[in-house]
């Protein structure tokens, strides 16, 4: 009877509300952590002002998975298509 109550709708609304957008922050975070700020660079973005504007937004206004999904979506594609440019091509 007790695990009803311990495991029941509210560890999905815990679960939903809190944990799967820190998560999603998380990754983007990891994500721009590993590639090189040349990348970033070359696809006109700042991987230091991503890393600061995520984690900021995280902790401070709660909203920081927004900024992460714009990051995964938007910008994740552009610096990857530049990560994989063949070295001789970077002329």
């Amino acid at each position: 009877m007790l695990s009803g109550v311990v495991f029941g709708p509210d560890l999905l609304i815990v679960l939903l509300v809190v944990l799967i957008p820190i998560g999603l922050s998380i990754w983007a975070i990891v994500d721009v952590s590993s590639h090189s700020k040349h990348d970033f660079s070359e696809a006109g973005s700042s991987k230091t002002a991503w890393i600061v504007v995520i984690a900021l937004f995280t902790i401070f206004y709660g909203f920081g998975s927004l900024i992460a999904i714009y990051y995964l979506i938007r910008v994740r594609p552009k610096v990857r298509k530049v990560e994989a440019r063949p070295i001789n091509s970077l002329s």
